[in-house]
């Protein structure tokens, strides 16, 4: 297959966009063609895709990454059931977990990217060696007013909901600490509810001595930067501190409003410290007060599952430049287990998520008149539902 250098970079949010944003500037350094855009119907020679649902078959060659680290943690290690990958052509895994989630679930047919599947790394770290060290914090200590005798605690939650900044500005306020807020920069239009929360708090707080809100729009890792401890409930910010060797904690009664009713965080991975609101302050003051101790976990936790941290970029380009010019690729593809039909159940819900995306997704938000008979359909199964 010919391939022109003439990549599209497919985004929802200022956050995907931002996993994006090294990616570009390398395929620009290397001459590409480079185009971004949230329009998941983008007809492109190379696509490049990291959302939940995507549609490759509008690509000529296709690339599929996480959209975050953690993605689907309630489902591990099959994350795949829900987000196929068979139907791209290359897929990017960020570290050792997610190599192990593969390892357990590569003898599925729509686990297996066509060409291949690369363990490269997480290109929104890029930015790391650059913004890691004493230089950059002074100069964000500046920029913000933060006070240099105290260690800052970064709040960065997966949804804002019932008050939760609150809850940590509290918090921290019984302690001498910069309390540092990044919040998710969320479409308005696809999330009302999450932005008239963020805003809500942003007006509580703006006037608060030691309270710094960032702009939505910031870069996560530049955050992280100068954060001494990263609070959060089940965010993928908290693999991205420990990436970054900072100490992260979950907040396990933070109710997280993606399902009705609410539910509590998924979140007992081993390199996160957990603890209740209500013992928020004690826990962070026990941290800082032994923070060599969860420094060094963070650290060892980091250099044993991320690799490639500032270089990953340059790899996948790499990646991208063999496919078209034709040459074999010159990293080695993660072995797949040999294929094998999973259980007919697995194949049935397959099937059943395939259709009603592409049906939904696809074809109704494209036609007009096809989400009028869908949503028709919808309100009549619902009302057979209730009786």
């Amino acid at each position: 297959m010919k391939l022109k250098k003439d990549i599209t970079f497919i985004y929802m949010d200022s956050a995907e966009k931002s996993i994006y944003t090294p990616l570009a500037k390398e395929a620009e350094n290397r001459g590409y063609k480079v185009k971004l855009t949230d329009n998941i119907f983008e007809k492109c020679e190379i696509g490049f895709y990291c959302q939940h649902i995507n549609f490759p078959q509008y690509s000529k060659f296709s690339l599929i990454m996480l959209h975050d680290i953690i993605q689907q943690y309630g489902n591990w290690p099959d994350i795949w059931l829900r987000e196929p990958w068979n139907k791209y052509d290359i897929g990017i895994l960020p570290s050792d977990v997610w190599v192990n989630n593969w390892n357990q679930c590569s003898h599925l047919f729509y686990a297996r990217p066509r060409v291949g599947m690369f363990k490269v790394g997480w290109p929104k770290a890029d930015v790391v060696k650059e913004i890691q060290n004493g230089v950059y914090r002074d100069a964000f200590y500046k920029k913000y007013g933060l006070d240099t005798s105290r260690p800052t605690v970064l709040y960065a939650p997966a949804w804002e909901n019932d008050h939760k900044q609150d809850d940590f500005v509290q918090a921290m306020k019984q302690l001498n600490v910069n309390i540092l807020i990044k919040q998710w920069d969320a479409p308005r239009d696809k999330f009302p509810q999450v932005v008239a929360a963020i805003e809500e708090m942003r007006k509580l707080h703006e006037n608060v001595k030691n309270v710094t809100i960032l702009p939505p729009a910031t870069n996560i890792f530049e955050a992280i930067a100068v954060a001494d401890i990263l609070v959060s409930e089940e965010s993928s910010t908290m693999c991205e501190a420990v990436m970054m060797g900072i100490p992260a904690v979950s907040v396990s009664n933070w109710l997280i409003p993606d399902v009705t009713p609410s539910r509590f965080p998924q979140c007992d991975y081993d390199f996160v410290v957990k603890t209740m609101k209500e013992d928020l302050s004690t826990t962070i003051a026990e941290m800082l007060k032994n923070y060599d101790k969860y420094k060094k976990k963070a650290e060892n936790y980091s250099r044993i599952n991320f690799s490639n941290v500032g270089t990953s970029s340059s790899m996948i380009m790499d990646i991208i430049d063999d496919c078209v010019t034709g040459k074999p690729i010159r990293y080695e593809a993660i072995q797949p287990a040999p294929k094998k039909s999973g259980p007919f159940s697995k194949t049935m819900r397959y099937t059943v998520y395939h259709v009603k995306r592409e049906l939904h997704d696809n074809h109704c938000k494209k036609h007009p008149a096809m989400m009028k008979v869908w949503n028709a359909f919808a309100k009549v199964k619902h009302m057979f539902d209730k009786t």
